[in-house]
């Protein structure tokens, strides 16, 4: 694979893989064994099941087969994940997360603890470190994923995965690869993702809107999905070519990250907090 990004304004580019959290070194990491959990705990226990159970109806998706209720919901959970699995959110909630908890914590201890003890805060950083963070994350992330506005969004959707022949450009796919637009409840909702060189998944919430993007020439499909996918981009770019794919994103470099939303202007929706 191929990774573009932009340092000092110059179109940069690296061969490699995804390292196994997908983005950065710990992104999921949890230091907070003397509560039992694992460091690994979100990716094995929360982002794995998800990742696995995607995997098994993105087959069935892309055979047109139909869905059991139970697959549905486990794709919804998977299209809902993508957001939340971000880096900014992992980033706010280590530190805004955290900001929020110990002032919930401190106004539970003014209430409720005699003078002198040691306020909720300074016993477990002395008993349990790092259980603090961890709470925030093992807690809430599961709840931004269930959110039900978004869960009930992507639910109500026509779904579909579209096919690209070998002589079409092919998909890039940015360090946010999911793209929606048209808000939560209008009828023109859609939403995009890249799943490889050459499929994307759809999805739709009118049959008009449908009808629409099956219209669409394959090659200025490919172009608009490609656009969509550099404006989203908040640092990387992947593609599985390198030489088409630097043109293209060299001639759109204005465009790249133009769309990218930091989730704390996105928390209030997701009511993150205690």
């Amino acid at each position: 694979m191929h990774c573009f990004s932009v340092r000092n304004g110059r179109l940069v580019c690296s061969e490699r893989a995804p390292e196994y959290t997908g983005f950065e070194k710990d992104l999921y990491g949890i230091l907070a064994n003397a509560l039992s959990v694992g460091e690994d705990h979100l990716e094995k226990r929360l982002f794995g099941p998800i990742d696995s159970n995607a995997a098994s109806v993105l087959d069935k998706l892309e055979q047109h087969a139909v869905l059991t209720e139970d697959e549905h919901i486990a794709w919804t959970f998977f299209l809902s994940s993508l957001r939340i699995r971000q880096p900014d959110v992992l980033r706010f909630l280590r530190n805004e997360g955290m900001t929020r908890l110990r002032a919930t914590l401190a106004a539970h201890d003014r209430e409720t603890l005699p003078e002198g003890w040691p306020t909720t805060e300074e016993w477990f950083n002395r008993n349990h470190p790092g259980a603090m963070e961890a709470m925030t994350l093992t807690s809430w992330l599961p709840k931004m994923i269930l959110h039900d506005g978004v869960m009930d969004a992507f639910a109500g959707m026509r779904w579909w995965v579209r096919e690209f022949d070998a002589d079409q450009p092919t998909l890039l796919l940015s360090d946010l690869p999911i793209h929606w637009e048209g808000g939560f409840t209008s009828e023109a909702f859609m939403i995009q993702l890249p799943l490889g060189p050459r499929r994307a998944f759809f999805g739709a919430r009118s049959a008009a809107t449908e009808q629409i993007l099956d219209h669409i020439p394959p090659a200025e499909l490919i172009r608009r999905v490609n656009l969509t996918t550099i404006a989203a981009a908040a640092d990387r770019i992947w593609a599985s070519e390198r030489d088409g794919a630097a043109a293209f994103i060299e001639a759109n470099l204005y465009k790249i990250g133009v769309n990218v939303v930091a989730f704390d202007t996105l928390a209030p929706a997701f009511a993150v907090g205690p």
